[in-house]
């Protein structure tokens, strides 16, 4: 059996996982979003879109389908952001949870960008004959993975994870609003890279130019006590604006395509 297929099957386990995760849920076993572990309708919503997104992934990896590659590369986008938001936002562990810690780490980078690195190695880039439309729907991907966050925002909220907009953390029934809205421009963005609409261009200049300006506006409104360290701001701003942005720019090289 091919590695890939070997990981195919990892990746249909992990999705097992997920379906359990909403059932057998308990204060230290809800899926880990972006750092954060959820319960409730936010877990349950969560777990089963990832659930949905590893059996695509998994398939397509078994079928070695061109789509396989920028499900790999979101996936493994995920995974990195996914485990250092979890290191930066819990206490760091001790003893074996330590350990356990630093294996799970390893095992997950190198699991995630290795089936990647597998992919570019057997030419699955070049299976799509469309100039950059691998990029762009990892892009569509991550795009459709900040929906999904925006869309929990409601269901999850707190203090520090209320939806900002333009510089602002809203709250209440604004939180709510803001939160569905971009869910859905996020959600629209995301299915018109994939499907290669011109939409798709208007909608990325226009979110490339807001994420800019609310990371600005973010510096001046920020309430008292919400400084971040460096560590987290840098590669923050690094993803933010190279997502954005890069989705924008690499549309705009291949506008001549959309339709």
């Amino acid at each position: 059996m091919k590695l890939l297929r070997v990981f195919a099957v990892l990746f249909a386990l992990l999705a097992v996982s997920n379906f359990l995760k909403p059932i057998l849920e308990n204060g230290e076993t809800g899926f880990v979003f972006l750092g954060r572990r959820l319960a409730g309708p936010p877990n349950l919503i969560a777990a089963w879109t990832f659930m949905a997104f590893l059996v695509a992934y998994a398939v397509s990896l078994w079928r070695e389908r061109a789509a396989a590659l920028p499900l790999g590369i979101a996936y493994a986008c995920y995974v990195t952001a996914n485990l250092y938001l979890f290191t930066m936002r819990t206490a760091p562990p001790t003893g074996n949870a330590k350990i356990f810690g630093i294996v799970f780490t390893v095992l997950a980078l190198a699991g995630s960008w290795g089936v990647v690195a597998l992919m570019i190695r057997d030419g699955f880039a070049s299976r799509d004959s469309a100039p950059g439309r691998i990029l762009l729907r990892a892009f569509a991907l991550l795009f459709a993975l900040m929906a999904l966050s925006d869309a929990i925002k409601p269901f999850a909220y707190t203090a520090d994870v209320g939806f900002v907009l333009f510089g602002q953390r809203q709250t209440g029934m604004a939180n709510t609003v803001a939160a569905l809205v971009f869910a859905s421009l996020l959600a629209t963005y995301a299915a018109s890279i994939w499907q290669e609409k011109r939409l798709a261009l208007t909608l990325g200049a226009a979110y490339a130019a807001y994420v800019i300006a609310n990371l600005v506006l973010w510096n001046f409104r920020k309430p008292p006590g919400t400084e971040l360290p460096l560590s987290f701001i840098v590669p923050y701003l690094f993803s933010a604006v190279g997502v954005s942005n890069g989705a924008a720019l690499l549309l705009w090289r291949h506008r001549e395509r959309l339709t």
